[in-house]
C-alpha cells in the first residue's frame, strides 16, 4: 500500500482533498496522498497523509509518511512522521523515523513500529537501490 512519496511519475500519485469546510466521521481509505484542511473523526488508511495548520483529526491514522500541522489525537502509524512547529500531536506514535520542529506540542509514546511498516520501509530501500 505504501508508495514512495517521491516518484517522479506524475500519474501514479493521487491527490484527495478533504477540505475545510468538511466534517467526515467514520473510515477514508485512499492509495494516493491526502491533503486534511477540514476535520475527521475515524480512521485514515492512504499513502500520505498532510494535516494542514487548523485541520483537525481525532482518530487513527496509518500512512507511510505524515506532516503533522494541525491537532491530531489518537493513534499513528507511520514509516516517517514529522510534526511541524504549528502541530498538535498527542496519542501513541509508531514509526521508523521522527522529525519534530522547534514550537511543536508533543504528548506521545513511542513504541515500536509493527512488522508491516518495516517490510514496507524495506521494500522502498530496496526499490531505491
Amino acid at each position: 500500500m505504501f508508495k514512495n512519496s517521491e516518484s517522479n511519475d506524475a500519474d501514479s500519485v493521487n491527490v484527495s482533498l478533504i477540505d475545510d469546510q468538511m466534517r467526515i466521521t467514520g473510515t477514508v481509505v485512499s492509495d494516493g496522498d491526502v491533503i486534511l484542511a477540514g476535520q475527521l473523526d475515524g480512521q485514515i488508511i492512504c499513502n500520505k497523509l498532510t494535516v494542514q495548520d487548523g485541520a483537525i483529526l481525532n482518530g487513527s491514522i496509518e500512512t507511510g509518511e505524515v506532516v503533522i500541522s494541525g491537532t491530531v489525537t489518537g493513534d499513528v502509524v507511520s514509516i516517517n512522521a514529522q510534526i511541524e512547529a504549528s502541530g498538535h500531536f498527542e496519542g501513541d506514535l509508531k514509526c521508523i523515523g521522527i522529525e519534530v520542529e522547534a514550537g511543536a506540542h508533543v504528548v506521545a509514546k513511542f513504541k515500536k513500529a509493527p512488522a508491516k511498516i518495516l517490510k514496507a520501509a524495506a521494500k522502498l530501500e530496496t526499490e531505491a537501490d
